[in-house]
């Protein structure tokens, strides 16, 4: 779940960005999302203290305050990118000094800006857990949890990322340029299936049953190096 807030004293600019962040999520970014609104800094203060909240949209003037200011004071999370929003770009004068994602002239903000801010505010959100990653699938970005993987699986230079509570994605790329990105608790055990180790509940000659119920094969030359490598993972836990 993505947490956004929007934060700008003109309710009816809010319903603007509410409805161009909406239709940009469901366009380009296939991920659970939730927004909220604010036209008060001291109501975004409380919220954020409270809230994980993943990206801000805040208007640079709030209430006649610089937001830029209060926001170099008031939000100390690094894990929280800010896109800063503005009519005036004069501003924007001490931008260099805010936590800044990206900033956004309103009468410039199209699908295109709107969608290069929200990816790079994704892309920096994903970085700060090293368990959480960007997959570009198609037109559709996704953002997945490692842990959330049951297994990987290859054909034809395709890969098929089988997810917990999410529909699979396909992706191009080799299962061993792949497997690079990985953290080590996946285990190749077939050429054509890489396993979260977390995700297996038992195994039985040539295979693992992972926690969904699907069967993961192992192939018999193999079966012993790869039970033991998982039995070390175990016991190294």
């Amino acid at each position: 779940m993505i947490n956004i807030v929007i934060c700008d004293d003109e309710l009816s600019y809010q319903e603007i960005m509410n409805f161009k962040i909406r239709q940009c999520m469901q366009n380009v970014f296939d991920m659970e999302y939730r927004i909220v609104c604010f036209n008060k800094l001291s109501d975004l203060k409380k919220h954020i203290e409270k809230n994980k909240t993943d990206i801000i949209f805040l208007d640079i003037m709030v209430n006649d305050e610089n937001a830029m200011d209060w926001s170099i004071k008031n939000i100390k999370s690094k894990y929280t990118q800010i896109i800063f929003m503005t009519a005036f770009p004069q501003c924007a004068y001490n931008i260099s000094e805010s936590n800044c994602c990206y900033y956004l002239v309103k009468s410039r903000i199209d699908e295109e800006n709107l969608t290069r801010a929200l990816k790079k505010a994704l892309q920096k959100n994903t970085k700060k857990d090293p368990n959480m990653t960007l997959i570009k699938s198609g037109n559709k970005n996704y953002i997945i949890n490692y842990q959330d993987i049951y297994y990987i699986e290859t054909f034809n230079n395709n890969l098929t990322i089988h997810l917990q509570d999410m529909d699979d994605i396909t992706i191009y790329s080799t299962l061993k340029d792949y497997a690079d990105k990985l953290p080590p608790n996946f285990l190749r055990c077939h050429k054509c299936y890489m396993v979260n180790m977390n995700h297996i509940s038992s195994y039985e000659p040539h295979k693992f049953i992972i926690t969904s119920g699907e069967m993961i094969p192992i192939p018999p030359k193999k079966y012993k190096d790869i039970i033991n490598t998982y039995k070390n993972y175990l016991i190294n836990l």
